[in-house]
C-alpha cells in the first residue's frame, strides 16, 4: 500500500489517501494497480480496493510474493481476480536448506516451480480482459554479475517462449 516515509498507513488511511488522489488518475485515463505483497494480506489489499471502488484502482497480482506470509497462490488469485489489472508471472520452488534444516523459497525457470500458471489463466483471463503479463524472476545470484544477467537472459527467452506456447 501507500508508505508515507516511516509511517505505514492503516487500512482507513490508505483508503482516504487513494479516494483523495483517484479523480486526478480518473482523469489521466490512468489506472493505479497496487501489487499483491506479503507485508499487506490479500483480503486487506482487496477491501482497500473495493472501499475506494474507483474504476482506475485495481490489483498487479503476483501470487508469488504472498507466499512469504503464508498465502497460497491460488487463494491469492481467486480473491484479487476481479480487480487484477496487472500481472506479474515468475516461477517459484522451495528447496531444503543444507542440513535439511529449512526451507528456500527462490525463483526458477517459468513452469519448472510451484507456480500453477493454467489455472491462473483460466481464472484471470487476460487476454479476454486486456491485462499484460509481466515476466519476471527471483533470480538467485549466480556468484557474480555476468553469469547472473546471462542466466537471467536464459530465464527471459524461456518464459516468453513458455507463454507463446500457452498462446499456441
Amino acid at each position: 500500500m501507500l508508505n508515507t516515509g516511516d509511517h505505514r498507513p492503516t487500512s482507513a488511511e490508505a483508503v482516504a489517501l487513494l479516494r483523495e488522489i483517484m479523480p486526478a488518475y480518473e482523469a489521466a485515463g490512468v489506472t493505479l494497480a497496487l501489487e499483491t505483497y506479503e507485508q499487506v494480506p490479500v483480503a486487506t489489499l482487496v477491501a482497500v480496493v473495493e472501499q475506494v471502488a474507483s474504476p482506475a484502482l485495481g490489483i498487479c497480482l503476483d501470487p508469488g510474493n504472498c507466499v512469504a506470509a503464508l498465502e497460497l497462490p491460488t487463494a491469492t488469485i481467486t480473491l484479487s481476480a476481479p480487480y487484477v489489472r496487472n500481472l506479474h508471472v515468475k516461477d517459484f520452488a522451495f528447496t531444503r536448506r543444507d542440513g535439511w534444516v529449512g526451507f528456500t523459497l527462490t525463483g526458477c525457470r517459468l513452469g519448472e516451480g510451484l507456480l500453477d500458471y493454467d489455472g491462473m489463466i483460466k481464472i484471470i483471463r487476460p487476454d479476454e480482459r486486456g491485462i499484460n503479463q509481466i515476466v519476471e524472476h527471483w533470480l538467485p545470484w549466480q556468484g557474480d554479475s555476468a553469469t547472473t544477467i546471462s542466466l537471467e537472459d536464459q530465464w527471459t527467452v524461456h518464459g516468453l517462449e513458455y507463454l507463446r506456447s500457452k498462446r499456441a
